[in-house]
């Protein structure tokens, strides 16, 4: 009897030792989680999208050479841009990204190619971007050129051409200390640019610059 009590007492100690191992292990992955939880929610009160730290001022955006056809159009643009980090923790990477010029908010006219920058916290970086109508960053023309093109005569004849820029950002707002961030896209747009136009010199510029608009970032 004492050697099968013996028996029984060895096995009941490897499965109590067992579960304990169990128990104890899934405690450590418990906290585990828990931890890793808590320092991603960390990392991104830090650096994520609602942290909102670039702002974008357009300086200046002007239009020169510009010939309307019977049947279509060219013409070259001007922007100088200011992205500014706001941010005092976070350095901001804006991956390379191409910026569209719009007649108003419908038809894209162009577009032109933007190189990679890095801005440090509560630094800047000044942008000046050339548009080219004949030149190409893989922009395709509006099916509707020739509505297009009679809209643009009739802005012409007016003296008022309207505008606005888009992009569509890649970008990674980095933690200075860790390293870590978060990837965000980023788009924004400048609306509503009105640019007065001198017909007899096929030119016009933007009067004085303005503010534009950075939505709330997609993860």
């Amino acid at each position: 009897m004492a050697i099968v009590w013996c028996k029984e007492s060895q096995s009941f100690k490897r499965v109590a030792g067992n579960v304990a191992l169990v128990g104890l292990v899934g405690g450590l992955t418990t906290i585990f989680l828990i931890c890793l939880v808590s320092f991603s929610n960390y990392v991104d009160s830090k650096s994520g999208p609602q942290t909102e730290p670039l702002l974008l001022y357009l300086d200046s955006f002007s239009v020169s050479n510009l010939r309307v056809s019977r049947l279509s159009f060219s013409a070259q643009w001007e922007a100088q841009m200011t992205f500014q980090n706001r941010n005092d923790g976070l350095k901001v990477i804006l991956n390379s990204f191409k910026i569209f010029v719009y007649r108003k908010e419908r038809e894209a006219l162009t577009c032109a190619v933007v190189d990679d920058m890095e801005i440090e916290p509560k630094r800047h970086k000044m942008v000046h971007v050339k548009f080219d109508t004949r030149k190409s960053c893989g922009f395709e023309k509006p099916g509707n050129q020739n509505e297009v093109v009679k809209d643009l005569k009739e802005d012409v004849k007016s003296g008022l051409l309207g505008f606005s820029l888009r992009m569509k950002i890649s970008a990674f707002y980095r933690m200075r200390l860790l390293g870590l961030g978060t990837t965000v896209v980023l788009t924004p747009y400048c609306p509503e640019l009105n640019v007065v136009f001198v017909a007899a010199k096929g030119e016009g510029k933007m009067a004085g610059g303005r503010n534009c608009s950075i939505p709330l970032p997609k993860l």
